[in-house]
């Protein structure tokens, strides 16, 4: 293989690499957040999806509608935290994404 070829390739795995760390991450990362009085915690990943639910027994008794609208609460704040995140990390991304591309760029041509 070329060397220009052979380098290509190399800039190439490592945006492909930068990619593949992003969506382990998003899937691995978890937020937690609570609801004002503390009594239920929700945990997304990075991808959104809720992986725990935690609810303090000793709110059952205020009713179903009650703990619903804590639940909600505390899954709201939660993904706008995990929203956060993840935007600031697809920039950051973005970014060694950009720079990896521009070393393909300057790569110089083959022969």
């Amino acid at each position: 293989v070329r060397p220009e070829v052979e380098q290509l390739l190399q800039q190439w795995n490592s945006v492909l690499s930068l990619l593949d760390e992003q969506v382990e991450r998003m899937r691995t990362e978890a937020f937690a957040v609570s609801d004002q009085t503390g009594t239920v915690e929700v945990t997304v990943n990075g991808q959104l999806r809720l992986v725990d639910l935690r609810i303090d027994p000793g709110i059952m008794g205020l009713g179903a509608r009650e703990v619903s609208e804590r639940i909600n609460e505390a899954l709201s704040e939660a993904m706008v935290f995990a929203n956060e995140n993840v935007d600031a990390e697809v920039g950051e991304l973005e970014s060694r994404v950009v720079e990896a591309l521009a070393k393909l760029r300057d790569l110089p041509p083959a022969r």
